[in-house]
Parts: C-alpha cells; sequence; structure tokens
C-alpha cells in the first residue's frame, strides 16, 4: 500500500470511530429524554398521592446545599462531576450550645454529658426527601432515583459532546 492509501484508511477509520461516538451520544439522550419523563411521572403521581400541598416547593428547605456538582473547565475541556453524599450530623451539641430550651415547670437538673442516653441524640440529614416527611410516597423515591441517574447520563452526554467537538476539529485538519 502506498502512503494516500494510508491516509485514506486513517482518515476513514476516524470517521467510523467519529460516527460510533455520534451514535452513542445519540443513543444516550434518547435514555435521558426517556428518563426525565419517567422522572417528572413519578414526581406527578407522588404530588397527587400525597397531595399537592404537601409536595411543593413551600416545603423546600432554607438550608439546601446542591449534592451533585457540574464544573466544566473551558479551557482544557475537562468536566469535573462530584457528587456528595447526604450527611447525617447529631443535632444534640448544637442545643448545648445555643443555651437549649428547657420544657416550662420541669424540675431543673444537670445532665452530664456521661449520662446522656443514645436515645437524646437526634440526627439530622442533608437528604432531600426527608424535608417532605418521615413516609415519603415511594413515587417520591422513584423520582429522586431516576433524576439521580439522569443527571449521570447527562454528564456523560457533556462529555460525548466535547469528544464530538475535537474530532471534528481533527477530520477537519486531516482532511485535505
Amino acid at each position: 500500500m502506498d502512503e494516500s492509501s494510508l491516509e485514506l484508511q486513517k482518515a476513514d477509520d476516524e470517521l467510523l470511530n467519529l460516527l460510533d461516538v455520534f451514535v452513542e451520544y445519540q443513543q444516550l439522550q434518547e435514555a435521558i429524554n426517556g428518563g426525565l419523563k419517567r422522572g417528572y411521572f413519578d414526581l406527578a403521581v407522588a404530588k397527587r398521592t400525597a397531595g399537592y400541598r404537601w409536595i411543593s416547593p413551600d416545603m423546600y428547605s432554607g438550608r439546601a446545599q446542591a449534592i451533585a456538582t457540574v464544573a466544566v473547565d473551558e479551557a482544557s475541556g475537562t468536566i469535573t462531576y462530584t457528587r456528595r453524599t447526604p450527611t447525617v450530623a447529631n443535632n444534640a451539641d448544637k442545643s448545648e450550645q445555643s443555651g437549649g430550651l428547657r420544657k416550662r415547670g420541669a424540675k431543673a437538673k444537670t445532665v452530664n454529658n456521661d449520662e446522656k442516653n443514645e436515645n437524646d441524640v437526634r440526627k439530622v440529614s442533608d437528604d432531600p426527601l426527608l424535608w417532605f416527611g418521615m413516609l415519603v410516597p415511594p413515587a417520591l423515591k422513584d423520582a429522586q432515583t431516576q433524576f439521580t441517574t439522569t443527571l449521570d447520563q447527562l454528564v456523560r452526554l457533556a462529555d460525548l459532546k466535547q469528544q464530538l467537538a475535537h474530532k471534528l476539529d481533527a477530520l477537519n485538519i486531516t482532511l485535505p
């Protein structure tokens, strides 16, 4: 084989690779559309089950923080995706720091830290589902799972989009 046929073979392989990435991009986009539809449907079912006043923006916590963050560095083209797991923190120490509230009419007594019972420790969770109560509808849990899975797929889709852009640029440079 001569040099021109090797260049054509290399360009052909790059084009096939580009088309494979494009097919994966389209399939992932269809999966994301289906995941978002299922997530919103599950959310609507949860609202219908629990009541429209129970699951609404009015129930959102004022201390809400993002559980997942996506950062794109445009200079290098890297995508950084971080997800923190919902944490559970003890709430018993906070009442001691703020002076705590006492029940009216109750006898005042001092309690040592050693005497505290494990049942006295209340835990606060960052899980957004707990904003809507302890017994949330199963459809709300399903919606959270769908949106979490779809977020993972969206990050992969953004990565594929960058790969497609780089491959298109490479093909424009190598082809005469």
